[in-house]
């Protein structure tokens, strides 16, 4: 025991002296508090990431200063572009420009990140404006609007409602726009003007006609990060993040090179910067190229293992029976027979019902979708069509795969 306690201290010692991260909060964004997502943020938008659109925010609220009230504003944008953070940035801008004019101005963030009906995204609204406390029933949706009216009627000048992630009202979404675009307007002093982000371009096509024909704004949309934006960012976070001299020259370039190549996200390419930086520090090395290449690959494999754990269990059972043909095959394509053959004997073998293969062929298409198989239509001449399945992803990605799917299933290799 007091030879194992010796080795423990000696590793942890070891591994301890080996530090990269100096202050790992600064890869996550959750982990810090606001103050210190403030200084982040000043440092990103010193650097004039975001100019362009902080000038085109200034130039639609220049009205506010004019005495006239603006247009609803939507703003589109991948996620990972930076639009909840450039909207509040730039409010906080706007709020102390209209303080030291004497102009009253309010602005309020609706968070709607997680999808919601329409009385619990008015309910955080009154509960935001202190004229309700959160309900879970007991209450209609007109006396939660009339509490919202009342909280906001004795102000006057301008109230800005910044509702982010604005399609995710999910139910109800024409009662939740109606109240924000007709009603509240006329019962009100304050001039209200909306700002509606959203990842979705098509987001007001689900709405009723009407409220449609009500919605009129203006649009902004938030370009994908370049790589020399990534640089900045994550030149920024290494800063404050890691110890000097942990990362090999080049790094910073190649982690911004990939992201902005693949997605411009810069949440991404914080999270690949911090899963380097894992690996470096777990190898007692710096943070090199080989290294970013590694971190990649997992983060890849990571998604696809994440993903079918939380899949369906018949989604689950469909990507079994490819694997399980593929592997009898050994062939670049299969059948789409052939896979569903291996699906009935692996849905025998977990004890689960088998569907129809005209459903089979539903669950073929969303893996194709999610990017687990490639899907090809194949034309047999005078003998129709068929679908044949291509598995592409490397071997040992797929036996993590379907080991992940026999762990669910409580199946022994």
């Amino acid at each position: 025991m007091e030879r194992l306690g010796s080795d423990f201290d000696e590793h942890i010692e070891t591994v301890a002296s080996s530090r990269i991260i100096n202050d790992r909060r600064f890869l996550d964004d959750e982990q810090l508090i606001r103050s210190e997502q403030s200084e982040q943020l000043e440092a990103v938008f010193n650097a004039k990431i975001r100019d362009a659109e902080i000038n085109e925010l200034t130039y639609h609220f220049a009205d506010i200063i004019r005495g006239h009230n603006p247009m609803h504003l939507t703003v589109w944008g991948k996620t990972g572009t930076g639009k909840t953070l450039t909207i509040q940035y730039f409010l906080n801008l706007m709020a102390r420009s209209c303080k030291r004019r004497g102009i009253p101005f309010r602005r309020e963030h609706l968070d709607l990140s997680t999808p919601r009906p329409c009385f619990r995204a008015l309910n955080d609204l009154a509960c935001q404006l202190g004229a309700a406390r959160r309900y879970r029933q007991g209450i209609s949706l007109d006396e939660l609007m009339g509490r919202i009216e009342s909280a906001l009627v004795d102000h006057g000048g301008y109230f800005v409602l910044f509702v982010d992630e604005c399609d995710h009202i999910r139910r109800d979404a024409d009662t939740f726009y109606t109240f924000l675009i007709r009603r509240l307007p006329q019962q009100i002093r304050a001039k209200l003007t909306l700002i509606l982000a959203s990842n979705k371009i098509d987001w007001a096509n689900n709405l009723n006609p009407r409220v449609k024909s009500f919605l009129r704004c203006n649009d902004l949309f938030f370009r994908p990060y370049d790589a020399i934006d990534l640089q900045c960012i994550l030149n920024i976070r290494a800063q404050r993040a890691l110890r000097p001299n942990a990362l090999e020259q080049g790094v910073v370039e190649k982690i911004s090179a990939l992201a902005s190549r693949e997605h411009g996200d810069a949440r991404k390419a914080v999270t690949l910067l911090a899963k380097s930086a894992y690996l470096a520090e777990k190898g007692a090395s710096e943070i090199t190229m080989q290294i970013v290449d590694r971190a990649a690959e997992e983060l890849e494999q990571d998604r696809y293992i994440l993903m079918i754990r939380t899949a369906p269990v018949q989604l689950q059972a469909a990507m079994a029976g490819v694997i399980d043909a593929w592997q009898d095959r050994r062939q670049a394509s299969m059948d789409t027979g052939d896979a569903y053959e291996a699906y009935k004997r692996f849905c025998s073998t977990s004890g689960q019902k088998s569907l129809t293969p005209r459903a089979f062929g539903d669950l073929i298409g969303e893996l194709d979708i999610y990017g687990y198989i490639r899907v090809r239509v194949l034309s047999r001449g005078r003998y129709g069509r068929s679908r044949d399945i291509v598995l592409e992803l490397p071997e040992a990605l797929v036996a993590k795969i379907r080991d992940t799917i026999l762990a669910n299933f409580e199946i022994r290799a």
